[in-house]
């Protein structure tokens, strides 16, 4: 019966998150609200399966392990996270989205036990979500991996102007390439776990019937471009500021310099949380419309 699921599959994720949460919180990972705002999404994720919880588990250390790769080297550059880790603002900005997708799946999952009828809807929201997860995870590998370089980063709308690095926006060749192995890792995840659901008939994901290549094609494609559009978005709409003693741009009010700045340009309502979402909203939904044709 759904409740039964649902009230499982709850206590499952409640298990499972909030030890993984503690550990977190203990290693400045994960602020308190970080905490709690996670183990709310594992519990939404954990509806549309085990799997899903797996994807979701292989984005946060992956992306935790990054964050405290040279964290001295970022630190310097002021673009490192803060000493006590992700808020919940972040969490929102990275699992936000991929959350939303994951709970209009598993509604269609409980209507599902009402209406046996195949629906191409599950797919759809399937292969948005993982393409939510995919997207995040290439931008935490993009800017981690980037910021741990001594190459400044070149706006991506204007590669002449060079930008301090972890202003939004700024790019590098290591930052790209490190932006498609992280869309690409959450890609050939979800295509191992549907091959293994698919051979052992592993509710949920037994019964999407989707094309495994071609949705881990998907993904990894729509990951990336997710990346892309946060780098477009970051430099275009997010609230900007002008360092008038270094000449450089930034995100922040206060300079590396120490120098109070200048607002520059963008829309101060867009913080670096919103670009993520404005990002990861347009790549998951192009990647849910692609999926009744291409899969």
């Amino acid at each position: 019966m759904p409740t039964e699921y649902v009230i499982q599959q709850t206590l499952l994720a409640l298990t499972l998150s909030i030890p993984i949460g503690y550990v977190a919180y203990k290693r400045r990972g994960l602020s308190l609200g970080g905490v709690v705002t996670a183990i709310a999404i594992a519990i939404t994720v954990f509806l549309t399966g085990w799997q899903t919880f797996l994807i979701f588990l292989l984005f946060f250390l992956s992306s935790t392990l990054l964050t405290k790769w040279r964290y001295k080297v970022k630190e310097e550059k002021q673009a490192a996270e803060t000493g006590q880790g992700r808020g919940w603002r972040q969490v929102i900005g990275a699992g936000g989205i991929a959350s939303v997708f994951a709970l209009a799946l598993a509604a269609n999952l409980v209507n599902r036990c009402y209406n046996p009828e195949p629906s191409p809807l599950l797919k759809a929201f399937f292969t948005a979500m993982l393409a939510a997860i995919a997207t995040s995870n290439a931008d935490t590998w993009a800017v981690e991996v980037g910021a741990a370089f001594n190459r400044e980063p070149r706006l991506i709308t204007k590669p002449w102007v060079r930008v301090p690095v972890g202003t939004s926006g700024g790019v590098t060749i290591i930052g790209e390439l490190a932006s498609m192995a992280g869309s690409l890792l959450i890609s050939l995840a979800a295509l191992t776990l549907y091959w293994i659901s698919s051979a052992y008939q592993l509710y949920p994901w037994s019964i999407f019937a989707v094309s495994p290549l071609r949705l881990a094609l998907i993904v990894f494609i729509f990951g990336w471009l997710g990346e892309i559009l946060d780098s477009v978005v970051g430099a275009t709409l997010q609230v900007k500021y002008f360092c008038p003693r270094c000449k450089k741009l930034t995100d922040k009010k206060i300079h590396k310099c120490g120098l109070k700045t200048k607002y520059y340009g963008g829309f101060k309502i867009v913080s670096n949380e919103v670009t993520n979402l404005i990002a990861t909203f347009i790549s998951s939904t192009i990647a849910f419309v692609c999926s009744f044709y291409i899969l």
